[in-house]
């Protein structure tokens, strides 16, 4: 269950440990995301990456909070440059997050 939680937040192993407290900034969440693409490109290919990686996404935005409206472009990015621009978007603009 716990492995299965973090899906999206693995932040969660660290406040277990006492590593981190509190819940892990937009941009930290921005730089997981882009960790996980760099690393399923390097290992499937930018293509295969893309498709692979749709099923991240979602957990990540829950994460982030991000509306409906705020998380579509994420989730349905077709290619993984698709999905650094949509998070690159969400992070690096004034865009508020859902609370």
């Amino acid at each position: 269950m716990l492995a299965r939680g973090s899906l999206g937040n693995p932040w969660r192993f660290a406040r277990l440990l006492g590593h981190y407290s509190g819940e892990p900034s937009p941009g930290e969440v921005a730089d997981e995301l882009f960790t996980i693409i760099d690393a399923a490109e390097a290992h499937l290919g930018a293509e295969r990456a893309g498709r692979y990686l749709r099923k991240f996404y979602p957990w990540y935005a829950d994460t982030l909070g991000l509306t409906k409206r705020q998380r579509e472009p994420l989730v349905t990015a077709p290619t993984t440059a698709h999905a650094r621009a949509a998070i690159e978007a969400l992070t690096g603009a004034e865009i508020p997050l859902a609370a």
